[in-house]
């Protein structure tokens, strides 16, 4: 027996961004720049946005503000994402196992490359850290402090 999924409610911009903590502004930004697509237009240009493009601005969000890649490495991050979908959609959709390794085969290659996009940066935050760690432990020799 397979289970009906209910359609996701379509709720205004104003609701989108209480839902995910972003202002009006931000969310058409991110429109002009296509990383994101609203689920439906409604009279005036209304726009109307489902539970997937709450996800996606989350996800946005989340590599802006904690990860703090770029507009060009999130594109490149959400286009991996949505091959990343499709090829899951197919691996679901057989139990074939040598076309399960045949999607395998294709989507090791996009997140080696997100994992590697990831590194970069958390590699730059750490180098970072550490110029701020060797000024703090400066200060406090020049205070008479040992480190901490």
């Amino acid at each position: 027996m397979q289970t009906v999924l209910a359609p996701s409610r379509l709720r205004r911009i104003g609701e989108a961004a209480d839902a995910t903590g972003l202002t009006h502004r931000t969310i058409r930004y991110y429109e002009e720049l296509g990383l994101l697509k609203p689920a439906a237009h409604v009279s005036g240009g209304n726009r109307r946005y489902d539970d997937e493009d709450l996800e996606r601005l989350r996800l946005i969000k989340r590599l802006r503000e904690v990860v703090g890649l770029s507009l060009a490495d999130i594109r490149m991050f959400l286009e991996t994402e949505a091959e990343r979908e499709i090829l899951k959609a197919e691996y679901d959709a057989t139990t074939d196992p040598v076309l399960k390794n045949e999607v395998l085969d294709r989507a090791e290659p996009l997140l080696r490359s997100r994992v590697e996009l990831l590194e970069r940066k958390l590699a730059a935050v750490q180098a970072f850290l550490e110029e701020e760690r060797g000024r703090l432990q400066r200060l406090l020799t020049l205070r008479g402090v040992h480190a901490v």
